[in-house]
């Protein structure tokens, strides 16, 4: 559901355009969500038991865990960066609406989804130096497989640490700050702005069509953000949550006496992190008045040619 929902969401915003620069903000959480879903599901197939305990020349739950496991939690936190700088962005519009057009533009809001890219993607490598790949042969089947251990060094060791700190601070924390941040000033300012709006309506009811048309079209886009950021809170909120519990509580660690717990949560918020990466198409066909109309337009398309 959610690859095909950013799929759509991807494809509808091509035909729409990116002369705003909200819709390439858009496009790059959909492009981080997709690759979050296809981490968490390679994931999920490596722990089906008849895929790991098939032919397969490899271990698959060992696997799963640098490429699956390691993989989703750094788009996730892509995810998590990208909708803290959309909701930044819809604030700049909020607090300076007649300078934003110089603060903002497609070209920048590229330049920055690609610096979020750039600066999370490559901690994807840092896991893998503490793993090990090595292969063995099966005397049973008669065959050699791929397995992986975890590499029992002090420098690696320090790598998890220095990983671990990087994701509860940098990729957990900061970001859902900063958009609980930007949430709160958002609904103010929207607020103030309908309530506005109201008493301009009935003081020149002959105010101009075009303005109106413009300020509800702005509001549209903070309701958009606002559902975004809000889903990501509730939804998002609990995976921060977990990572500071097993920073200040060492037992819920996943080698600790409560490890088995630490397994239940995690399995919990990973599954709450992938409803995230997935309704935004849901929220968009609500919220957007363009987008909805477009994708109606496309699919009404596509039935009368078939």
């Amino acid at each position: 559901f959610g690859l095909i929902g950013n799929t759509l969401i991807m494809i509808t915003l091509v035909k729409i355009g990116f002369a705003t620069p909200i819709n390439v903000s858009f496009c790059a959480l959909c492009i981080s969500d997709c690759l979050c879903i296809v981490a968490f599901a390679w994931n999920a197939i490596c722990f089906i038991p008849a895929f790991a305990n098939s032919d397969i020349p490899f271990r698959a739950r060992e696997v799963a865990i640098p490429t699956g496991g390691a993989v989703s939690d750094v788009f996730c936190g892509t995810t998590a960066w990208i909708t803290a700088y959309i909701s930044i962005e819809r604030c700049l519009c909020v607090v300076f609406p007649l300078k934003i057009k110089n603060i903002v533009s497609p070209c920048k809001a590229l330049f920055f989804v690609c610096v979020i890219f750039i600066i999370t993607v490559p901690f994807i490598y840092l896991p893998f130096y503490n793993f090990v790949f090595y292969t063995n042969f099966d005397k049973d089947k008669n065959q050699t497989f791929i397995g992986v251990e975890y590499r029992n060094t002090p420098i690696a060791d320090y790598i998890h640490r220095v990983n671990f700190m990087y994701r509860v601070v940098f990729i957990k924390s900061l970001p859902l700050a900063l958009v609980l941040v930007c949430s709160v000033t958002l609904t103010v300012s929207l607020k103030r702005s309908i309530s506005w709006r109201q008493r301009q309506s009935c003081k020149t009811p002959e105010i101009n069509n075009s303005s109106q048309q413009r300020n509800s079209k702005d509001a549209r886009v903070v309701k958009t953000v606002l559902a975004i950021a809000t889903v990501y809170i509730f939804l998002g909120g609990l995976s921060t949550v977990r990572h500071f519990a097993t920073l200040m509580w060492p037992e819920f660690r996943v080698i600790g006496p409560y490890g088995r717990w630490n397994r239940s949560v995690t399995s919990l918020t990973n599954f709450l992190l992938l409803i995230n990466s997935s309704v935004n198409v849901l929220i968009y066909y609500k919220t957007g008045s363009n987008f909805r109309k477009t994708v109606n337009q496309m699919v009404c398309l596509k039935y009368e040619k078939s």
